[in-house]
């Protein structure tokens, strides 16, 4: 009788490369969950005291949906001009619910009023209007919105995500719809959904192949992925190979991999501070199993 093919065994992680991914996915990954995620929503949305429950309820509604969006997501990679344009969208999109209502707004065929409403208050301030760059983030997140509304009333954005993800494991279908929003970009999409997933608890039931999508890859992220993937041949790979080769090697170390990507980010934004600063920074960690 024939003998099955036996898989090749998988060698075990280094002690180090698993004791380096579980201390920054443990308190740095705390810490940017609770002042970059929940600390930042919690005041968007006038949370007192903002946990994971807390947010996950006030983002049931559509409209503190699209406020947290506009305000922490959408132009988070604008430099200099991100917080004036955060504060603008969020500030047309609570006009135009005033003058016409959260059902009307939802409920229309198009988000051209929100457009206009930003682009007046863009001239009130003096602000030059960039209508390539901005149009879709406004207008097209928006509409994104109200195509949610049509399938399933009274559905946000955020629990959509998470209705997706509990029916079908699947969060690559979500992440194609959301950047191919004009002005939309890959990190800003990723950035979104590993918070979403991370707030309503449900990254263990997306299926392993569609985590990398909740992996944006940042500076830090690219300058880490030697200590941790123990792969030859990662010369300048393009962002979705690292995606995928940190997610699988966090998944082998039992880690959260949302977790790991807060935590990366964190340590370089915060202890690090520099590209030059990180592996003096490392090295200076007390790594279980070093």
């Amino acid at each position: 009788m024939e003998s099955k093919r036996q898989r090749p065994e998988v060698a075990p992680l280094d002690p180090r490369v698993v004791g380096l991914i579980r201390t920054l996915a443990g308190e740095y990954a705390d810490k940017y969950a609770s002042e970059y995620v929940l600390g930042h929503l919690g005041k968007l949305l006038s949370v007192a005291e903002p946990d994971r429950d807390s947010i996950a309820n006030a983002l049931e509604d559509p409209i503190n949906s699209l406020v947290a969006y506009f305000g922490h997501y959408a132009f988070a990679r604008r430099g200099k001009d991100r917080e004036a344009l955060a504060k603008l969208s969020v500030a047309a999109l609570k006009q135009v619910v005033s003058q016409l209502g959260a059902r009307s707004i939802l409920g229309a065929e198009h988000g051209q009023p929100l457009w206009e409403e930003f682009a007046r208050q863009c001239e009130q301030k003096g602000r030059k209007i960039h209508e390539l760059q901005d149009r879709g983030p406004v207008q097209g997140v928006l509409e994104l919105a109200q195509e949610i509304e049509r399938i399933s009333p009274g559905d946000s954005i955020a629990t959509w995500v998470e209705d997706t993800v509990l029916t079908t494991g699947q969060l690559e279908p979500i992440y194609a719809r959301i950047v191919d929003i004009r002005g939309v970009g890959p990190k800003n999409a990723s950035t979104f959904l590993r918070d979403i997933c991370w707030i309503f608890d449900i990254e263990k039931d997306i299926i392993p192949q569609d985590r990398l999508v909740i992996q944006p890859i940042d500076r830090w992220m690219r300058q880490i992925v030697p200590y941790v993937v123990p792969e030859q041949d990662l010369k300048d790979p393009a962002d979705w190979v690292i995606a995928g080769k940190v997610s699988k090697y966090v998944r082998r170390a039992g880690v959260s991999e949302i977790a790991f990507n807060m935590g990366v980010t964190y340590f370089g934004q915060s202890v690090a501070r520099s590209p030059e600063r990180l592996a003096p920074a490392l090295r200076e960690l007390v790594i279980p199993g070093a």
